[in-house]
């Protein structure tokens, strides 16, 4: 009984022992010092969905960049959620949805304000309709969720392809 005691622990010290040096490969360190530079602000939109998926855009890209009390670049967002009814019944309801998110970015440096660049993405996350109105807000909700999650991580992308092709100052 002592031996298969022993031999079960030392089988399982080497997984464990062999994952000391384990680094995820999404959220690490590395991946966040492309954005250590660079500051975020999602302006307010129109209405409550604008706010909400400014909200929700916000924190997704603040879950990618590490923060920094002077960076050099500022990034600017301005959401617009939008809902596309898709799939008429005969009695003219909505059976899908789109969930659209919009929106429009800008990046410039902080120093003087100079826009390094602009540009517009967007993200569409597809839902049921539901005849229950808490289920259709909340599946609602949901697709304006994935959609700007999606939509963060493609404004980053596309903001880093623009600094990527910035000169190096000297």
């Amino acid at each position: 009984m002592k031996h298969l005691f022993v031999a079960s622990a030392l089988a399982l010290s080497i997984p464990l022992a062999s994952c000391a040096g384990f680094q995820p490969m999404h959220g690490t360190a590395a991946s966040q010092t492309a954005f250590s530079d660079m500051a975020v602000t999602v302006g307010d939109g129109k209405d409550e969905g604008d706010r909400a998926a400014g909200y929700l855009i916000r924190q997704r890209m603040a879950d990618r960049m590490s923060v920094n009390d002077k960076p050099t670049y500022q990034l600017l967002v301005q959401p617009n959620a939008q809902r596309i009814g898709l799939g008429l019944t005969g009695q003219d309801f909505a059976t899908r949805f789109d969930g659209l998110v919009i929106a429009e970015w800008t990046l410039r440096k902080t120093a003087d304000g100079s826009v390094v660049a602009t540009g517009r993405s967007q993200s569409t996350a597809t839902y049921s309709a539901d005849r229950d109105p808490y289920r259709l807000q909340s599946t609602s909700d949901e697709a304006t969720e994935r959609a700007a999650r999606a939509l963060a991580d493609k404004i980053l992308t596309e903001v880093a392809l623009e600094i990527a092709g910035l000169p190096t100052p000297e």
